[in-house]
């Protein structure tokens, strides 16, 4: 029969835990010890029982407020995307239509007034997109400014 001998990687003494040699995620935590009531009615306690309440409840109120804020930057650039998606399609279709009118100006045919309504309608389009990306950004930014105080 074989007996091993199992020696203690850290020291045997008392003031000495084990949990200090090698610490695990639950107890990499701050480990708290319950008052004893006598001293839980001084008014040093009461007061700093005060304090840790007040700290803990502007600690949430400025957390929920910064969640807040991170929604609202999610949800101006979201819309942003889509402004900006909703261009693209809507160049794409400008593009098609002037290689239709290129295509038939090739072939002889008149195309001043088609010509013309397109490109009425384009600047419409961009001033329109312009004035929209322009509210987005400024809410963008003022969020964003927020945010950063």
């Amino acid at each position: 029969m074989f007996f091993f001998l199992i020696i203690p990687a850290f020291p045997s003494s008392a003031s000495v835990r084990a949990s200090e040699y090698c610490p695990s995620p639950s107890q990499s935590r701050k480990r708290y010890e319950c008052v004893p009531e006598p001293m839980k009615r001084t008014p040093d306690y009461i007061n700093k029982r005060i304090r840790n309440r007040s700290a803990v409840k502007r600690f949430r109120e400025k957390s929920k407020t910064k969640a807040k804020k991170q929604e609202d930057i999610k949800a101006n650039l979201i819309s942003l995307t889509k402004f900006y998606d909703n261009e693209l399609v809507r160049i794409k279709h400008s593009k098609q239509q002037l290689e239709l009118l290129l295509y038939q100006h090739a072939a002889h045919k008149n195309i001043i007034s088609q010509l013309n309504e397109i490109l009425n309608l384009e600047a419409q389009a961009r001033l329109k997109f312009q004035t929209q990306i322009a509210s987005v950004q400024e809410l963008s930014t003022s969020s964003i400014e927020h945010l950063v105080d």
